[in-house]
């Protein structure tokens, strides 16, 4: 995370420590589609809680993220909860960018799935009063965390399966797809 990555939530810390969070319920999945689900801590950050969704073009987002910040301010330290529905939910990859809705701003959040728990961990940044669209125009930096998991996954679209992509997706149990036409079947709902 960056110094001033940091610094600005400093900012935003103190301004909302007059606030209330807000909540939000999250909906059941249906496959195929994106998600990002986990949680550790790293930095300022603790207690985060990942659960975001959408389909696999970044359609129909729902969800919730939360994660407790703590600061100190040349005094006591500073403990806030933020947390909100996802509003914008972006996958490519291992890579995921969230937007999410709290009172008073929306905040963006970048994840880096490096898979499976240990070595080498994955990784989480955060901006308060972000776009409110998924792209990671800000350059958010990411540490790794230094506990916890946080899981990526990219769903295939039916486009995406095509001219050899299928090699690049798993079904909804981790497997590899063992041809094209089981992912777009996958795709389209048939797997």
């Amino acid at each position: 995370m960056t110094r001033a990555s940091v610094s600005l939530f400093a900012v935003f810390v103190t301004v909302v420590a007059l606030g209330v969070p807000a909540g939000a319920a999250a909906t059941a999945p249906v496959p195929p589609q994106d998600f990002v689900v986990g949680g550790g801590e790293v930095g300022i950050f603790h207690e985060i809680a990942v659960d975001a969704r959408s389909d696999p073009v970044g359609g129909d987002p729902s969800g919730t993220v939360s994660f407790v910040v703590e600061v100190s301010l040349g005094g006591p330290v500073i403990r806030l909860r933020f947390e909100g529905p996802v509003t914008c939910l972006a996958v490519e990859g291992n890579r995921a960018v969230i937007v999410f809705s709290t009172f008073l701003a929306p905040i963006k959040v970048v994840v880096v799935d490096n898979g499976p728990t240990g070595s080498p961990p994955d990784e989480f940044g955060a901006v308060p009063f972000a776009t409110t669209d998924c792209s990671d125009d800000m350059g958010i930096g990411v540490s790794p965390l230094s506990s916890g998991d946080i899981v990526v996954r990219d769903a295939p679209t039916r486009d995406q399966c095509e001219h050899g992509g299928w090699r690049n997706y798993t079904d909804a149990a981790g497997q590899p797809f063992k041809n094209q036409g089981q992912c777009i079947a996958f795709a389209l709902g048939a797997a």
